[in-house]
């Protein structure tokens, strides 16, 4: 029999980190066992917190769900770092915790006195980690922005989209989806290292630098043939045909992907016209890349016909890669999610029951994923984080709250950011 476990119980974060990387790295965590503690204001709100979407289209900072994906299984403080008290009560954090993470513009938490330097003054075990555009030094290091501007100068932007159109940025905030992946296991690497030696570490990233590593063959390909890739709509070198296609209904589509000679007949099984496999300009991979147009018109034709799940299943039955293009409601009806518990149905105190989704895109058996806490509201746990984890007075937090270092309401209106 297998007992499972969470395997970082006892492991403390203190998250100064806001958005989505620093957030969505320490998700994996939290997920995991940890004890994640957000550091929050009233008086500068998590970007999160202001973007939509919005339970019934209600904007405040306890009713986004953008948010509210990126931050289950946290507690959220709620402090004024402006104040002296916020300073202390920042501190105090700090040396309750394991690790430290933060994603402000590089200089934010030196200027507060709680850059790494002088944390590890305090404590030469801790595991600080910061995460920002384009890392610390530099002649750019200064430039703040989100994970869409990030997007830009990493090189993703021009290559998406169709060659004899204008650019096209991948959906959000890209890079931060792809380098939380990078930076969770950076502090994993970190934990194991200071269970091995008592040594804590500083791990700094750089969205630039993590994102460029997803774009390698390109940059080889420029390195060594001064090759420079570009934009080439839905088509791939080493496919054909291979795309999204129209199907019959509103705005519906297929996905197909032959890179096989035997995925190739498939398909022309598929679609009862088996002699095509052997016409000339379709009879070898090359020879269909070189009538990729006239092929495209041939397959839209017959896809045409058909919903996107007729087509799917009778190419998928005659050995042809192909899926519906999913809109976010069939993803969220989606059998095979629904079959593996994929999303987390949670009772929010403002938002209702909503249903939560992983950060961890993978199962161990033996220290599974847990989602059991919705996102916590705004200072939620201010009581609760400075009484039992951190070891404070009633009287010590009431002084706090009445000389506005622990903050209780916001100074204006909410404003959206998107």
């Amino acid at each position: 029999m297998i007992v499972k476990q969470n395997i970082f119980n006892g492991i403390k974060v203190a998250e100064f980190a806001w958005v989505v990387v620093g957030p969505a790295t320490s998700r994996y965590l939290a997920e995991h066992g940890a004890t994640v503690v957000k550091i929050e204001s009233h008086k500068r709100l998590d970007t999160n917190r202001v973007n939509s979407p919005f339970v019934n289209n209600d904007p405040t900072p306890d009713n986004s769900m953008f948010y509210g994906r990126h931050n289950p299984n946290k507690y959220s403080v709620s402090i004024d770092m402006k104040k002296p008290g916020g300073l202390e009560l920042a501190w105090k954090l700090i040396k309750w915790a394991d690790i430290v993470t933060e994603s402000f513009s590089p200089g934010t938490m030196e200027k507060w006195g709680l850059g790494y330097e002088d944390v590890r003054k305090v404590r030469p075990d801790i595991i600080y980690f910061s995460s920002s555009m384009q890392g610390r030094g530099g002649p750019h290091s200064s430039y703040a922005g989100y994970g869409q501007n990030a997007c830009n100068f990493s090189g993703f932007t021009e290559l998406s989209g169709w060659p004899d159109r204008m650019a096209s940025a991948p959906y959000g905030a890209y890079t931060d989806y792809v380098c939380c992946r990078l930076s969770a296991f950076a502090l994993v690497a970190a934990l194991i290292h200071r269970q091995r030696t008592g040594k804590g570490q500083y791990i700094e990233q750089s969205q630039f630098e993590s994102s460029i590593h997803f774009l390698m063959q390109a940059v080889m390909d420029y390195q060594v043939n001064g090759h420079i890739m570009g934009r080439s709509g839905n088509r791939t070198p080493i496919a054909v045909p291979h795309g999204v296609f129209q199907c019959k209904g509103d705005d519906r589509w297929v996905a197909i992907s032959a890179m096989k000679e035997e995925e190739w007949k498939g398909f022309c099984a598929a679609i009862g016209n088996a002699a095509l496999a052997r016409q000339k300009e379709f009879a070898t991979f090359t020879e269909r890349k070189k009538h990729e147009d006239k092929l495209e018109e041939i397959v839209t034709a017959w896809t045409r016909q058909h919903t996107p799940e007729e087509a799917e299943t009778i190419l998928v039955r005659n050995g042809v890669p192909a899926h519906i293009v999913s809109r976010p409601s069939d993803v969220y009806r989606d059998e095979q999610l629904k079959s593996r518990n994929y999303f987390t149905p949670l009772d929010h105190q403002v938002m209702g029951i909503q249903k939560f989704e992983p950060q961890s895109c993978f199962i161990l058996s033996k220290t599974p994923r847990e989602i059991t806490r919705p996102s916590p509201l705004l200072g939620e746990h201010n009581e609760y984080v400075f009484k039992e984890l951190v070891g404070m007075s009633d009287d010590e937090i009431a002084d706090h709250i009445i000389d506005g270092s622990i903050t209780t309401q916001m100074d204006g209106p909410m404003v959206s950011t998107f």
